[in-house]
C-alpha cells in the first residue's frame, strides 16, 4: 500500500502538470520512469480511481481530463443592435446583389465566398475591401499576391483611393499561406484570399475556421475558398459551411446565397444572381436576379443536349421565364 500511495502521489503531480492533454498508460509510465509490472499496475489503479471520481474520462486506451470549467456568456447586457454595417460589392453601373442591406453581420462572424477558379472570387474579395476600408481597419491576406501584380490590378479600381492623404495605405496586404489565425487582429476586418489546404487535409477546414473565429472580437473575417465546378460547396464541403454566418458560392457568371444565418426584413437564402465582370476582372456589372430555368429545371440539359432556354447554364432571368 505504501508503494501505491507513493506512485499515486507521483501520478497526481504528473496529472496536474498535464491538464488539458490526452494520454495513455504508456505515456504516464514512461515519463515517470515506472517500468516494473507491479508499479505499472499501481498507475492503472490510480487512473481507474480518477475515472471513478469523474476527473478523467477513458476512451479505449486514451485518457483525458474532464474540463468542468464554464465560459458563461453575459447575454443579458448584450446590445442586439450591435452589428457590422457592411458595404457589399456592387456593380459599377449601379446594380446590386439582392442580399445587400438585408444580411445581418455581427462582431465575430465569419463570411465565406466559395468559388470556381477564375470566376470572380478575388474580384469579390477586393471589392469587399474597397467598399469597407474607409470605415474599418482592414487586412487582406493572400497566397498569390505580389506587389507588382496587386498594384497593377487595383490601379483599375478607380472608384476609391487605397491611399490616405499622407500616402500610406488604408489596409495591410499580407502574404500568408498557413496558420492564418496566428496573425488575426481581433477588431479588424480580415479578408483571406484564399485558404488552400492539401487534398488529404480538406476536412480540417472547420478547425481552421474555428481558430480564426476564436481570435475575433469586434472584427469579422471574409474567407475565400476554392470550389469544384460541380460541387454545391467549397472544398472541405460541409466542414466549410458550419461556422459561416453567410456562405456565398460563385459559379460562372452566377452567385448563390447558400446560407444567410441572420437577416433583417428579407430572407435571401437560396437566391441566385447573375453578374458580369469587366475591366480586367475588377468590376462587377449587370447584377441581376436569376431563377431556375423552367425548361430544364436548372440542369442545363434537355432531351440529351444543352437546354436552349438557358443555353446550358440552368438559370434564366425571371422575365424570360415563359
Amino acid at each position: 500500500m505504501d508503494t501505491y500511495k507513493k506512485i499515486s502521489a507521483l501520478v497526481d503531480t504528473w496529472l496536474e502538470a498535464h491538464m488539458g492533454e490526452t494520454f495513455d498508460l504508456d505515456i504516464v509510465c514512461r515519463q515517470l520512469q515506472i517500468f516494473e509490472r507491479e508499479n505499472r499496475h499501481s498507475v492503472v489503479m490510480k487512473l481507474a480511481y480518477e475515472v471513478r471520481q469523474n476527473r478523467l474520462e477513458k476512451i479505449n486506451r486514451t485518457y483525458r481530463y474532464i474540463d468542468k470549467s464554464k465560459d458563461v456568456l453575459n447575454w443579458w447586457d448584450a446590445d442586439p443592435d450591435e452589428t457590422i454595417k457592411i458595404n457589399w460589392p456592387q456593380g459599377r453601373d449601379g446594380s446590386k446583389f439582392g442580399f445587400d442591406g438585408c444580411v445581418c453581420v455581427s462582431p465575430g462572424d465569419i463570411l465565406v465566398v466559395a468559388g470556381v477558379s477564375n470566376m470572380g472570387k478575388s474580384a469579390f474579395a477586393q471589392n469587399f475591401l474597397w467598399e469597407n476600408m474607409d470605415n474599418y481597419p482592414c487586412d487582406l491576406m493572400g497566397n498569390e499576391y505580389t506587389p507588382i501584380k496587386f498594384k497593377r490590378r487595383i490601379s483599375r479600381m478607380k472608384w476609391n483611393n487605397p491611399l490616405r492623404e499622407d500616402g500610406t495605405p488604408k489596409f495591410e496586404l499580407i502574404k500568408r499561406t498557413e496558420h492564418w489565425k496566428d496573425i488575426i487582429e481581433p477588431d479588424k476586418i480580415t479578408i483571406i484570399d484564399w485558404i488552400a489546404l492539401p487534398a488529404n487535409e480538406l476536412y480540417t477546414i472547420g478547425a481552421v475556421m474555428q481558430g480564426i473565429q476564436d481570435r475575433l472580437r469586434k472584427g469579422i473575417a471574409l474567407v475565400v475558398l476554392q470550389k469544384d465546378e460541380n460541387s454545391p460547396l467549397g472544398r472541405g464541403r460541409a466542414f466549410s459551411e458550419e461556422l459561416a454566418s453567410l456562405y456565398l458560392t460563385i459559379d460562372k457568371g452566377r452567385m448563390t446565397v447558400r446560407k444567410a444565418k441572420e437577416w433583417f426584413d428579407h430572407n435571401p437564402n437560396g437566391e441566385v444572381y447573375g453578374f458580369d465582370i469587366t475591366n480586367g476582372g475588377t468590376e462587377f456589372r449587370n447584377i441581376r436576379k436569376l431563377v431556375k430555368c423552367f425548361n430544364c429545371n436548372g440542369t442545363g440539359h434537355k432531351g440529351g443536349g444543352q437546354c436552349y432556354s438557358c443555353k446550358g447554364s440552368g438559370y434564366i432571368e425571371p422575365d424570360l421565364d415563359f
